[in-house]
């Protein structure tokens, strides 16, 4: 329950259905067409296609997208929606052109879009309105001007440099070279007009014809090596979610090239601890979240790649030899040593969930990688390209080295739980680049360890263990700093906020749904 002597936000309740997003006026239209008579999978894609508009910096239709969708009382669906790489894009390109990162802002780091295609093939196979409906607020927020809300406002403002290096993206995302003010309004018409024309002829006039020819043209006149071929070839993966049990329930994932084995690994991990000692603040909770962290991303770090390109077996990981291996790394004492888990990158994301009045449920997660994606703007449709690509490797062996039309090794993962009646119990997800396993374990342990509400969940404290540092918010106390610091932690405090999430329960006993939204965005969980 929430603590009435402490300011902070409590949890939305609703008998009927609920959505939670990380931006009002997408939580809104969300909630509009559940209304209208739309499901979960029509309000989640209205929902993600108004953060598209309104939360460019970590959003848009060009970039990439993951789901779980529980529906009609059938199994949990994963929903791959990354993009490929370009298949000119090989090892050998980069050894002969002597290129041995790929750069944040370089075409090379832009991958072939892929959530307008998850989002049109997601809609096929559940959708309810016709899907023209799903982008007509999100074209009127582009077309018209949307307000800018306080979260995105400042993160627009940190990346002003970033996106005045390419002269359309700041012809497009900049006033007079200045990321728009709070509580200002911002257009972007030529992604309404891109938006207008997804929505009245679905993906393929995304991935064929003018828009993609222009996509195309703007990323080869910067040195990409995209071609239509590419934007043709991709396609979105339905497949069944990876399960393991927590509890008395299932935890769900999306199977690789996206990470969500590691929260499996992390919280099989940290069930082998006992808690009834350690507070949920206590310094030792946070030393064994790091260790788990660190021992869990070697892992992913030196085995996982795009499953089309890598022979590993993903159950394999999960059985309790492995697991006590891991577990038997961990020193209560003292800080594990690795050099194996350094990442690559660590972006940005937005994380949305809707459960409508039949309890079909869609976790969702939408991204274009870093802050406002590679920073390289379409000339004529508004679409900012991700820099998925940044998350490879130019490593020749590696399982997740670049290759033709690969998919990188993603960080953005959807979460669910079911209980053992394969019933929807909870939808949830904590963004944040790569800190989402840990956040998603964090979670998962605030509520089902430490007895918290899902708004209570989402606003404790984070630490996040990353490539050698122990980042923490400002929150943690003197006492906690210090003795993280005797352990031999290596103390960053982050001088942002660390992640966001969003999530939803269903009390089937009470038939009440439980919203919560993370205080670190501009988020809001409703219901009705």
């Amino acid at each position: 329950m929430r603590k009435n002597h402490q300011p902070g936000r409590s949890n939305v309740l609703s008998n009927n259905a609920m959505v939670a997003t990380s931006q009002p006026l997408s939580s809104q239209e969300a909630l509009n067409i559940l209304k209208m008579g739309g499901n979960a999978v029509d309000a989640a894609i209205a929902a993600s296609a108004v953060l598209s508009v309104v939360e460019p910096g970590s959003t848009g239709i060009g970039g990439d997208c993951f789901a779980i969708i529980k529906m009609d009382s059938k199994k949990a669906i994963s929903v791959n929606g990354s993009g490929i790489s370009a298949y000119k894009a090989n090892l050998d390109f980069f050894k002969k052109n002597y290129i041995d990162k790929i750069d944040l802002l370089s075409p090379h780091s832009v991958t072939v879009p892929g959530a307008v295609d998850a989002w049109y093939e997601m809609h096929k196979k559940f959708g309810k309105l016709e899907f023209k409906q799903l982008f007509l607020t999100a074209e009127y927020y582009a077309r018209e001007g949307f307000p800018v809300h306080e979260i995105e406002a400042y993160h627009w403002k940190q990346n002003e440099e970033k996106l005045l290096k390419n002269k359309i993206t700041k012809d497009v995302f900049l006033i007079n070279n200045k990321a728009p003010k709070y509580a200002t309004k911002f257009k972007n018409i030529k992604l309404a007009n891109t938006l207008k024309l997804i929505g009245e002829n679905g993906s393929k006039s995304f991935y064929q014809g003018d828009l993609a020819k222009d996509m195309i043209q703007s990323l080869n006149n910067l040195g990409g090596l995209h071609t239509e071929e590419d934007f043709y070839n991709q396609n979105t993966i339905f497949t069944d979610t990876i399960i393991s049990d927590y509890k008395n329930y299932n935890i769900h994932q999306c199977p690789p090239n996206g990470p969500g084995i590691v929260v499996h690994l992390m919280m099989k991990l940290l069930e082998k601890f006992n808690w009834k000692d350690i507070d949920c603040l206590d310094p030792k909770r946070f030393h064994i979240q790091a260790e788990v962290t660190k021992i869990c991303f070697e892992l992913k770090e030196t085995i996982l790649g795009d499953p089309n390109f890598s022979d590993f077996n993903v159950d394999s990981l999960l059985k309790e030899n492995v697991i006590e291996k891991l577990y038997n790394k961990i020193n209560l004492d003292k800080v594990y040593d690795t050099k194996n888990a350094h990442v690559t990158s660590h972006p940005e994301t937005v994380y949305l969930t809707v459960v409508d009045e039949n309890l079909n449920a869609v976790s969702f997660i939408n991204s274009i990688c870093h802050a406002f994606g590679s920073g390289i703007c379409s000339e004529n449709t508004g679409v900012l390209f991700q820099n998925r690509g940044v998350n490879f490797r130019l490593e020749e062996g590696h399982p997740n080295c670049i290759e033709p039309n690969k998919r990188p090794l993603h960080t953005i993962i959807p979460g669910m739980l079911t209980n053992m009646n394969d019933e929807i119990t909870m939808s949830y997800g904590v963004m944040g680049g790569q800190y989402q396993p840990i956040g998603q374990s964090h979670l998962l342990q605030n509520i089902f360890e430490f007895g918290m509400s899902m708004q209570a969940g989402l606003d404790l404290p984070r630490a996040f263990a990353l490539n050698g540092k122990l980042k923490i918010e400002k929150t943690f106390s003197e006492s906690a700093i210090k003795e993280l610091t005797k352990i031999g932690h290596d103390i960053e405090i982050s001088e942002s906020t660390i992640g966001g999430g969003q999530g939803i329960m269903i009390d089937r006993k009470e038939g009440i749904l439980i919203g919560g939204s993370d205080p670190r965005k501009d988020g809001l969980a409703i219901g009705y």
